[in-house]
């Protein structure tokens, strides 16, 4: 099937030819150069106008900018997998092969964004000598999965869409994260927040129902449409993210509600007491 053009946006960016391999690897390297702009640019802000960003140490600053990063990653993401859910007649015809220019804008982006995130990923890892398996497995399974639709001009777009959508958290996660390091984890809006965030987490094992099901009803047609070795690491990420990752960042972010504290950054205390709380001011001595 060729790439269907979207004709509601007269001479777009979503009307361009995207059979043509060099539009579509041309706009994955326009967005790893956007989302690293949107990173050195948040640096450089946050460098100028935010107290608290001064006051963190190098690690904590990159993650405070790739935070900020996801964030607009994220409302990019929430945007294109909610008009494929909720507004899309093309998509929704055929789940398992239909595709729109605007679904292949934002493959196209998106393949770029994940390469991004796997190079600050690592870099990262080496810099600061760290390494969190769950997010490395997750940022690997979405850069191939993307990158794997980037090259297959028969894959239908529906469901990598809603794999989108799933970033719905994400600008959540970072509010969270920088009103946390602010000092701010005692305030009515880091609780509202937190609970959206929450919510969200909800509504991502809510959705990767439903991508089961789309699944289940069109297997003959993702059967066809995409090549095996794509098809099993998209089922075999799906397994992982419905299973484990879901689960486990639900739970974790449940807990913070409760217990307000930088799981990234503070260690448990010795003699298995409970981590402290990093909301910006430290430890409180006893009798404060």
């Amino acid at each position: 099937m060729d790439p269907v053009s979207d004709r509601g946006a007269s001479e777009s960016v979503f009307d361009l030819d995207y059979a043509s391999w060099k539009v579509r690897s041309t706009l994955a390297v326009a967005g790893f150069a956007f989302y690293l702009g949107v990173f050195v640019v948040c640096h450089q802000l946050s460098s100028s106008l935010n107290a608290t960003y001064r006051s963190l140490v190098a690690k904590e600053k990159v993650f405070w900018n790739l935070a900020a990063t996801r964030a607009v990653f994220g409302a990019q993401g929430t945007a294109a997998g909610l008009w494929a859910l909720l507004g899309d007649p093309v998509l929704h015809a055929d789940k398992a092969r239909a595709q729109q220019g605007w679904s292949w804008f934002h493959i196209a982006t998106a393949t770029g964004f994940f390469f991004f995130e796997n190079a600050a990923l690592h870099l990262s890892n080496v810099r600061f000598r760290t390494f969190d398996p769950f997010l490395a497995l997750h940022h690997l399974f979405a850069f191939l999965g993307f990158l794997g639709l980037l090259v297959n001009l028969q894959a239908g777009h529906y469901l990598a869409m809603a794999t989108l959508l799933l970033e719905m958290s994400t600008p959540f996660t970072c509010v969270s994260w920088m009103l946390l390091k602010a000092g701010w984890s005692d305030s009515l809006l880091w609780k509202a927040n937190q609970w959206l965030m929450i919510h969200m987490f909800h509504c991502r094992m809510v959705l990767s129902y439903h991508m089961w099901w789309v699944c289940l009803r069109h297997w003959d047609g993702l059967r066809s449409s995409l090549h095996p070795p794509h098809l099993a690491l998209f089922l075999c990420g799906m397994g992982l993210l419905t299973l484990i990752l879901n689960p486990y960042w639900t739970h974790k972010k449940t807990q913070q509600l409760l217990h307000p504290v930088d799981w990234n950054f503070t260690p448990p205390q010795s003699g298995g007491s409970t981590l402290l709380r990093t909301n910006g001011h430290g430890p409180q001595k006893k009798g404060q």
